[in-house]
């Protein structure tokens, strides 16, 4: 298997992605609003002090991280996936002299890389607008930062397409996408799980709903040694799981497309 050519695509979506910019500028404005929301309403719960141990300051710095790992994630790769198999266009693609799974990843990667830069700037600057600086802020912690980031996103991706490629098997498969969606909100996304009891804390932070979420986002606006030793890993885990779920799932959608002649 060649990598370059996977370089190639990345390259080739990125070069779309700015070409072809104005489609994230609706994505950007609901960023905004979204954040506007929660700031107001974070801004009436919070009478003084702390909840759970995260400050006014870091609950909106929270949602602005979490937001910005959803709106970088490709959440169209399900979309995507269930067309490609429903419509049978997929075995076009199969002809071709690449890996399915590594060639969608490669082009997803082109955009988000695009909507990272678009979302990451938006971040900074409406946290420093509804927040201010977030204190304590460890720069020399910034790498594992972004490495937490970008497992995060790779996870997501990668779960999605799962859950997409389901198509291969099942006529009508959305639900499976809205209760992963739901669970992602739930745990992590809008609230971080030590707003949870203690018992749903314990679990929640081995599994990917909230480690796509709240891992990274508590590793920005509270970072701790401890809890990047026990996120990171965690991410590692679950991400190459979730490559190596979309694989398995491909290959034996593949064999009933042969049976079925596409």
């Amino acid at each position: 298997m060649k990598i370059q050519k996977y370089f190639s695509l990345i390259r080739i979506n990125i070069k779309n992605a700015l070409v072809y910019r104005a489609n994230v500028t609706g994505r950007v404005i609901f960023y905004f609003v979204f954040i506007f929301i929660f700031f107001s309403l974070w801004g009436m719960i919070y009478s003084g002090g702390e909840i759970a141990g995260y400050s006014l300051s870091q609950m909106i710095w929270y949602l602005c991280i979490t937001e910005l790992i959803t709106f970088t994630s490709g959440n169209s790769v399900f979309g995507r996936m269930n067309e490609e198999v429903k419509s049978g266009s997929i075995a076009y693609q199969l002809l071709r002299p690449w890996n399915y799974v590594f060639k969608q990843f490669s082009e997803a990667l082109g955009e988000m890389s695009f909507c990272a830069a678009v979302f990451t700037a938006m971040a900074v600057v409406l946290g420093l607008i509804f927040a201010g600086p977030l204190q304590g802020f460890p720069a020399a912690a910034v790498p594992l930062m972004l490495l937490s980031m970008l497992l995060s996103v790779t996870m997501n991706f990668f779960l999605m397409m799962s859950l997409g490629l389901t198509a291969f098997f099942m006529e009508e498969n959305s639900s499976f996408y809205l209760i992963y969606q739901k669970l992602l909100f739930i745990f992590g996304l809008f609230l971080p799980i030590e707003f949870l009891p203690q018992w749903a804390q314990n679990i929640l932070r081995y599994l990917p709903f909230s480690l796509i979420t709240w891992g990274p986002a508590k590793m920005i606006v509270d970072f701790s040694w401890h809890h990047a030793a026990l996120v990171l890993p965690a991410q590692a885990l679950w991400a190459a799981a979730a490559v190596l779920l979309a694989m398995f799932i491909f290959s034996r959608g593949v064999k009933k497309v042969n049976v079925q002649g596409g």
